[in-house]
Order: structure tokens, then sequence, then C-alpha cells
């Protein structure tokens, strides 16, 4: 990848992570790329095209991270553990604006829309990577996705950090790995 396409990209990730897709203007991801309108457009036909390729970047880079929290950690209760931790130290930083996943689908509505298929896919990919990776079934990864969107949701949104510390007790719970002391809060 060129090194002004990575820069043309990685500015409008942080714009459309920080400001929105829509509100996000053209001109200003290219000026503040040090760029110009037709580099931008030699890259990136259409702004569209520029979403769809910094999503499939963060989808990759998301997946990346999650394999990197789990990396060496073994059993399910402990791998459990270790994303929570990871979700906790992203929740956590800076430049946390939410889910740039779940932002795009609230931004696009029709679900017939490119954007809106990318993120069917990363929910999807979502889904059958926690199925995998904490070994359980596709109907508990379902409902153990639905608690860390909702804290995704719950920390953005309402700026309840304490969101994901209620995560917890219940994925235990739904793992079957629930003990007196998770339940009540004394862990």
């Amino acid at each position: 990848m060129s090194e002004k396409r990575q820069q043309l990209m990685t500015t409008a990730y942080r714009l459309f992570n920080r400001h929105g897709f829509h509100a996000t203007g053209i001109d200003r991801i290219w000026a503040e790329a040090g760029s110009t309108k037709r580099t931008l457009y030699r890259h990136f036909p259409t702004k569209d095209a520029l979403i769809e390729a910094v999503l499939i970047a963060r989808d990759a880079e998301f997946f990346a991270l999650l394999d990197v929290w789990l990396a060496g950690v073994e059993g399910p209760r402990a791998r459990l553990q270790a994303l929570l931790d990871g979700f906790a130290d992203w929740f956590g930083r800076s430049d946390f604006y939410g889910c740039n996943f779940i932002n795009a689908s609230a931004e696009f509505g029709d679900p017939r829309h490119p954007v809106r298929k990318l993120v069917a896919a990363h929910k999807r990919a979502l889904l059958l990577w926690v199925s995998h990776n904490l070994g359980c079934d596709e109907q508990t990864a379902t409902r153990l996705c639905l608690l860390l969107e909702g804290a995704v949701v719950m920390t953005h949104s309402y700026q309840q950090a304490e969101a994901l510390s209620q995560v917890r007790p219940l994925a235990l719970t739904l793992l079957g790995l629930a003990q007196a002391d998770d339940i009540t809060g004394n862990a």
C-alpha cells in the first residue's frame, strides 16, 4: 500500500471515528492528510470507497488485536477474562469513540448498502470468533456478543465505564463457569 494511500486512510479513520462518517467531509480528509483532492480520488473513487477501505482495514486490525489479547491464554475462564481485559483497555483509551461498525450501521440504514454489508460481515465474524475462541456454541456466542456490544454502546453512549464490569458475571454464567463469588461480585 502506498504511503499516501495509508496516510489518507489513517486520517479518514481518525476523523470518521471521532466525528462520524457523514459528518466528515472529503475536503477535510485530504487537507488533514496533507494531500490533495485529486490524490484522494486517485486512490478512492468515492467517499463510500474510502469508508469501505477504512472499515476493511479496521476489521483486520480488530481481529488481530483480539488474537493478541488471547495469545498464550488457556482455558475458557482465563480466555474470557483476557478478552474482557482487552475490551477494558480499549474502552479506557482517549480515542475510544465506540465501535466503528456499530457507528457505521447507525449512519447507513439500508441493509443493501455495501457499508452495511461490511458491518454485517464483521459482526458475523466476531460471533464466530467468540464461539471458536471461547469454546461455546453459536447461540451462547450470540448472547456473549450481545453483552460485549451492549458494553460498547453503554460505555460510549452513556459514559458508563462500569458497563463492562457487569458483563463478567453474566458471561461466566452463560459459559457455565460462574461460581457463587462471581455472581455476588466477591471475586
